[in-house]
């Protein structure tokens, strides 16, 4: 599996909290990243919390991780920008905060989040709310006092949207992209996200222009997928829905190299088929067809 990841040139990283639960499993964690041929990470929540909660033994959780080469490429600090209760969307800010003003000394300058939504039930819920003038100007109150933050410590805060949240299409994205003309707001590359029940008609048109519209924003990639009902339903583990992968791992081989490429919602057991399906769409992306080879299959062994 090594060797066949490390021939198609992916830098492919995964979600930490999805391979550990506690800040003491770093060398659980270091396996399993060498067993996979995993180079990257996404140091998200609920383990992020747990991390920052033992901050003076900052450098003893990151060193290790380096000096193996498995960097950690974002932190996913994932808050309700625009949470209808004001304490808790003052909390949720404050926790930003402090991730823009962390994220160096973990080796990153990213921070990743959702924009989030006026549900008041779940902070992944929809929301009738979520398009009107209050919701887009609680979302602008709170990048104004978070972008001054990024721009301090150098770091970048990078916008996840999605079908339930504020920023629910392309369009919306592009006019916050604009009120905030910034190298210090950017964008995760998740057109996951953005696939609603009403796109999947003309998914593969809406996936092609949503990434050359933003591809010199985009400073990391996620890799999941899209269920037949639509993003506001599920977002399953890669290979697992109806999402056009050649067409996004074809756009990332052509105009975006660069990006880290990190799975999502995959737990361990789950990474050898994940992976395992990741090879065969970049076999096809190639035009070699749908290989079968000892390389590919021998996670299974």
């Amino acid at each position: 599996m090594q060797k066949a990841l490390a021939h198609t040139g992916l830098r492919l990283g995964a979600m930490a909290h999805e391979l550990i639960a506690r800040p003491d499993e770093r060398e659980q964690l270091l396996s399993h990243l060498s067993r996979f041929g995993l180079t990257t990470l996404q140091l998200g929540t609920p383990l992020l919390e747990k991390v920052f909660a033992e901050r003076e033994r900052t450098v003893e959780w990151s060193t290790p991780l380096q000096a193996a080469g498995r960097a950690i490429i974002a932190l996913g600090g994932y808050r309700n920008l625009v949470a209808p209760n004001e304490t808790q969307r003052r909390a949720n800010t404050a926790f930003l905060q402090r991730c823009l003003e962390l994220a160096p000394n973990y080796g990153t300058e990213i921070v990743a989040t959702e924009t989030g939504t006026c549900n008041r039930e779940n902070d992944w819920g929809p929301s009738p709310e979520n398009q009107g003038t209050e919701a887009w100007e609680s979302l602008c109150t709170t990048l104004r006092e978070l972008l001054p933050v990024a721009e301090r410590h150098g770091t970048i805060l990078a916008i996840e949207g999605h079908v339930n949240h504020v920023i629910n299409t392309p369009e919306r994205l592009a006019r916050l992209l604009a009120q905030f003309p910034t190298p210090h707001l950017q964008v995760v590359l998740d057109p996951y996200n953005y696939v609603g029940k009403d796109q999947l008609l003309h998914i593969e048109q809406v996936v092609a222009a949503f990434l050359q519209q933003f591809k010199d924003r985009f400073v990391l990639a996620h890799l999941k997928d899209v269920c037949q009902q639509g993003a506001e339903s599920d977002t399953p583990a890669f290979g697992q829905g109806v999402f056009p992968q050649q067409l996004y791992l074809d756009f990332v081989r052509k105009e975006r190299p660069d990006l880290p490429l990190i799975l999502e919602h995959v737990a361990v057991d789950q990474l050898p088929g994940v992976l395992e399906e990741v090879l065969v769409t970049w076999n096809l992306v190639l035009g070699k067809g749908k290989e079968t080879d000892e390389s590919i299959h021998e996670s299974k062994n």
